[in-house]
């Protein structure tokens, strides 16, 4: 009797993974929100993206384990693009809905400690002011394309590493 498995593909994997890593970043910001800290910024951050990596490795290691054991570097980034995208789109947006219909406190504070830096590096009063007026315009924009961007960087360089390729055959 024939078993009928379907092979798992990188965009399964990713989207698994991607929303495992969704929880988790969630999670974090809601800690760093309800206890009055940036969620934007601070050591929060890196344990996020310390668990990102973990993540992104772990949803490899599946793919090589429940599949033939191989992986090119292009499946590899392709799973790492699944999970950056859905992790993004997902956190971003419960973030989003957080800071605009539930509690606005934490992004003033992520506001102010911009307008803190600027004015200590000695902006002048108008520059601040410009400066968070296309802050506030653009903020979330950024916050996609930076999390899509450093999360492909995490992937190209993290498959460099878990790579393994299917051996060549010998003639």
């Amino acid at each position: 009797m024939e078993e009928n498995v379907t092979p798992l593909s990188t965009r399964s994997v990713g989207l698994k993974y991607g929303l495992l890593s969704t929880l988790v970043g969630v999670a974090l910001f809601l800690i760093s929100a309800i206890a009055g800290l940036n969620p934007f910024q601070g050591v929060l951050n890196w344990v996020g993206l310390a668990i990102t990596v973990v993540l992104m490795f772990l949803a490899q290691k599946n793919f090589k384990d429940n599949g033939d054991g191989f992986m090119s570097y292009g499946q590899g980034v392709g799973i790492g693009f699944w999970f950056v995208l859905i992790s993004t789109i997902i956190s971003i947006a419960v973030m989003f809905v957080y800071v605009s219909f539930i509690d606005n406190a934490p992004m003033e504070l992520f506001y102010e400690e911009q307008a803190l830096k600027m004015e200590e590096q000695g902006q002048n009063d108008q520059a601040i002011e410009i400066a968070m007026e296309w802050t506030r315009k653009l903020f979330w924009i950024f916050a996609v394309i930076g999390s899509i961007f450093w999360g492909m960087i995490i992937a190209l360089i993290l498959t460099i590493f878990t790579q393994k390729k299917h051996p060549e055959p010998t003639f």
